[in-house]
């Protein structure tokens, strides 16, 4: 009786998650396209005025991508089309935020699907030292994070989470592979922070998983150099081994 009544519970929340999903896709119908922007605030301040001008452009082009994400009509495209097809979204939207500049394109894509919040770094003494990556709200890091592809291969965990946290290895790689034009260099840069991952960081580990996606990531910032027109779905189905 016990596995019928959690089998029973399992199957209420699908249905409701089933309903819930349905009620956001029938508010934004008409969505086809990944190329929509967020409603802008048309009041006049000067602080958002001064704020505007003095603020790095670099950072600006961060917080537009991760509005992007947190928009709800990106959930709608990655209930409709997949999370591999969202994720080509947020490169293709990277790159119309950064006007086509492919080196600024990856930069964003990868501060967009940025999943960690803190980096704790063990110490001696005092245990560890936590060192922030973002400083987003809570509520908005969480919606982010909340949205983020998290099925990109057929080995994805079946978890909530998922393989979020590759995304952040796939576009930190294919920068590093674009700007240097060095795969050699980049995958030097991905072993030495996967082994730092697991000497250095509370709870890190290095893992094979995280390999092949910088693999992936630097083999796609090395083909941008020679062809601009790829995107990262053309890369997720390669294998690790065919990558070494």
């Amino acid at each position: 009786m016990k596995w019928v009544s959690i089998n029973i519970c399992f199957l209420l929340s699908l249905f409701f998650s089933d309903i819930q999903a349905r009620h956001i896709d029938s508010n934004y119908v008409n969505v086809t396209s990944w190329d929509f922007d967020a409603e802008k605030d048309e009041s006049f301040s000067i602080g958002t005025f001064l704020a505007e001008i003095f603020t790095p452009h670099i950072i600006t082009d961060t917080r537009y991508i991760r509005q992007y994400i947190i928009d709800e009509r990106f959930q709608v495209l990655r209930n409709r089309y997949g999370d591999i097809r969202a994720l080509d979204a947020i490169y293709l939207k990277s790159l119309k935020i950064a006007d086509h500049n492919i080196a600024r394109a990856l930069f964003i894509s990868s501060m967009a699907v940025l999943e960690h919040r803190n980096a704790d770094i063990k110490m001696p003494v005092i245990s560890y030292l936590r060192i922030p990556l973002t400083f987003e709200k809570d509520s908005i890091f969480n919606a982010r994070t909340k949205h983020l592809p998290v099925h990109i291969y057929s080995d994805s965990p079946a978890t909530p989470a998922g393989d979020r946290d590759k995304l952040q290895h796939f576009f930190g790689s294919a920068y590093l592979s674009y700007v240097t034009e060095s795969p050699d260099f980049t995958r030097t840069a991905g072993n030495l922070i996967e082994w730092g991952e697991a000497a250095l960081i509370v709870g890190g580990a290095d893992d094979i998983r995280d390999r092949r996606a910088n693999r992936q990531g630097e083999r796609f910032g090395e083909d941008l150099l020679i062809v601009t027109n790829l995107l990262p779905s053309d890369y997720l189905t390669f294998r690790f081994e065919d990558l070494k």
